[in-house]
């Protein structure tokens, strides 16, 4: 009787736009995603944007408000850093860029999938579209656009 029946998932997709001046400024996103992801175990932010665009002064925020005493920078040639964090929800910050690969499977090393699937963490990947295969469809998406002077124009997307 029932055997006929299809089912429709429906996602919804958040989707808020930010203006951000100064870097202090992305702690506003920071606690909006943060809010928006308070029922998963952890949180993959795929942060896309031009170069020098503030992908890397996001994660940093992100450390800082995270608890991170320790200087990040981006990891562009270690590809990967890893902070471990004394934070109620999250023990680990992932900071991942990909700015350098040429194709995927560079990415293989790297155990990503284990590292997305990983409870209590938090994980920043610049240049998400170098290993969207990876990346999970349930990641947030924010991508950071160079404004006027050194304003940023920031849109968040979560499910």
């Amino acid at each position: 009787m029932f055997s006929n029946r299809k089912y429709i998932a429906i996602v919804l997709i958040m989707i808020k736009n930010y203006s951000v001046k100064t870097p202090v400024d992305f702690k506003d996103v920071i606690i909006d995603i943060f809010t928006e992801t308070e029922n998963k175990p952890s949180v993959i932010i795929a942060l896309a944007g031009d170069l020098g665009a503030g992908k890397t002064t996001f994660t940093q925020e992100l450390a800082k408000f995270l608890g991170v005493s320790e200087t990040v920078t981006s990891p562009t040639f270690a590809v990967m850093k890893i902070y471990p964090l004394e934070h109620e929800r999250f023990d680990t910050l992932v900071h991942i860029d990909t700015y350098r690969f040429e194709n995927e499977s560079e990415a293989e090393p790297l155990r990503l999938k284990e590292m997305f699937s990983k409870d209590r963490s938090v994980v920043c990947v610049e240049w998400p579209d170098k290993i969207s295969s990876y990346v999970p469809t349930d990641a947030v998406r924010v991508s950071i656009d160079i404004g006027e002077g050194e304003e940023r124009r920031v849109v968040v997307e979560t499910e």
